[in-house]
């Protein structure tokens, strides 16, 4: 009796492959194309996160080839828009000068499925 490949080893690949199509798929539905919101926020906090430099190293023709990134520092408040909590990245001059309890103007996204409060942009 012939024996073959188990049909595992199609099937376990082919169960992957759909799981993560499916993941891309849920995220582009969610937030592609969502409608921008106005309205008015209260900054409940500020977080400073400092640049760093990222490093790959890559083989090309058969060396190690280093490059290096930069990631620039990151001025982020947390916000309350109409009642859940979010947060945006903002300038460094409007950071140092916005205090916890300070109203803003903000421009957001609402995700479609998770609800999600994605914040694109923060003015006084």
């Amino acid at each position: 009796m012939p024996s073959g490949p188990s049909p595992f080893v199609y099937l376990i690949p082919a169960i992957a492959l759909a799981a993560v199509l499916a993941y891309y798929l849920y995220g582009a539905a969610d937030r592609f194309g969502l409608e921008t919101h106005r309205t008015e926020a209260q900054v409940t906090g500020k977080q400073f996160a400092p640049g760093s430099t990222t490093y790959n190293t890559n083989i090309v023709a058969g060396r190690a080839w280093t490059q290096s990134s930069k990631n620039p520092d990151m001025y982020v408040i947390g916000l309350t828009i109409e009642g859940q909590a979010a947060g945006g990245a903002v300038s460094p001059e409007l950071y140092e000068s916005l205090q916890p309890g300070e109203r803003v103007r903000v421009e957001f996204q609402r995700t479609r499925f998770s609800g999600q409060i994605l914040v694109t942009d923060v003015r006084r």
